[in-house]
């Protein structure tokens, strides 16, 4: 099984007392191996450390942020990007979370399965991505320029002494593949099944 981070949207915080208080978890979104710049964009409004809704942990593992705001600072990165290649993933994205039926008060982000994968305690690792949260600009600025194709290098000019020695011209930079990057931000993932699934807790 792969290492995931998910994201769940949800009415109440998470606690002893959720399920009492008609506690509903969404799923939203999984991702193997990695946290995406958009997970953290979503969770960027008022976050704070809560504690887990899979793992039987003690200590606050798990992050809880505010939906509409999350969801208005992903929509402020997502208008920077003008690639072609992207509109439909972005609109794609605004539309899932602009579903009624995926809309709550607070989203929900679970990293226990990545942080597991390092040998920092869990709460520790929970708290470094808490102040990365609330610091995105560095990482939002690296995103965007993820997305900016590398300059097309011709190939140099066959001279007089290389064709005269049958010496082959150089192949043409390879094509830069902007998908890859377009959807390591986290899009064209959006589901409400996801591993751990609350949908009759």
């Amino acid at each position: 099984m792969a290492n995931r981070s998910y994201l769940y949207s949800t009415n109440v915080i998470p606690g002893p007392n959720a399920k009492a208080n008609g506690r509903k978890l969404i799923g939203i979104s999984e991702w193997n191996y990695d946290i995406p710049i958009i997970f953290k964009l979503l969770l960027s409004g008022n976050p704070k450390t809560c504690l887990s809704s899979i793992w039987n942990n003690p200590e606050e593992i798990a992050l809880i942020g505010d939906y509409s705001s999350g969801v208005k600072n992903l929509e402020g990165f997502l208008s920077q990007i003008d690639l072609p290649e992207a509109q439909d993933l972005i609109a794609e994205a605004i539309e899932f979370l602009n579903k009624p039926g995926n809309q709550n008060q607070y989203f929900v982000l679970e990293c226990g399965e990545i942080f597991d994968m390092g040998d920092t305690p869990l709460l520790e690792q929970n708290l470094v991505l808490l102040e990365e949260v609330k610091n995105l600009q560095p990482e939002v600025e690296q995103a965007l320029q993820s997305l900016v194709p590398p300059p097309v290098v011709p190939p140099k000019p066959v001279g007089f002494f290389s064709k005269l020695f049958g010496r082959t011209p150089e192949p043409p930079s390879p094509a830069h593949d902007l998908m890859k990057p377009i959807y390591h931000l986290g899009l064209g993932n959006w589901s409400n099944i996801l591993y751990f699934d609350f949908t009759n807790a």
